[in-house]
């Protein structure tokens, strides 16, 4: 029998299980270079979020992440997702679809807003925005838009102040309203 790699002692797999800290640094070795050692190319940008937020770039992960970054600024929820990557990928199940969305939204690369019905619509978080983003949502939550306005953001404060409203230093402010693919009437409501 050749010497391979080592496999991981089953006592560490088990520990470790739903843990985003491996036990040790050799499994996640293969994806933290700067290219992939298969082909020798660069990591993309999907797999460079995924491993600066301590994640195994999955193929699950990294393809909905891409999805997410094609849809932007829709919002797509985990069946719409589904519908999209199940042409691309063979192994992809909505289980595994969900279970990525859960893992890139709680990593903080997502972000999650409600939809009709407590639909829940995920998009990708801009790159440098913290915890706070301002944002523009349509009401069946399918559409967010990020403001990056100091300006507008400064007069809302100004607003919440008047108001009697003490916001803090790093308060989020999300304007909903109804976008023009909701206002324009389906086929048979006209």
């Amino acid at each position: 029998m050749e010497s391979r790699d080592d496999p991981p002692r089953i006592i560490d797999l088990i520990t470790s299980f739903g843990s985003k800290n491996l036990p040790s640094g050799k499994h996640m070795s293969k994806h933290s270079t700067a290219a992939s050692p298969e082909t020798g190319s660069p990591m993309s940008s999907q797999e460079r979020r995924l491993a600066a937020s301590r994640l195994r770039p999955t193929i699950t992960r990294t393809s909905v992440l891409n999805a997410l970054e094609e849809a932007a600024p829709s919002c797509l929820d985990a069946r719409q997702m589904y519908r999209i990557l199940s042409t691309q990928l063979d192994s992809v199940t909505l289980a595994s679809i969900y279970r990525a969305l859960k893992d890139l939204w709680v990593a903080g690369l997502l972000v999650r807003t409600e939809g009709a019905h407590g639909r829940g619509f995920y998009t990708i978080k801009p790159d440098g925005t913290d915890a706070h983003y301002d944002t523009l949502r349509c009401h069946c939550g399918a559409r967010l838009v990020f403001i990056e306005d100091e300006v507008l953001r400064e007069h809302l404060r100004s607003l919440a102040y008047e108001e009697g409203f003490a916001p803090d230093k790093e308060s989020a402010y999300t304007i909903t309203m109804t976008c023009t693919e909701c206002r324009q009437p389906r086929k048979g409501e006209q």
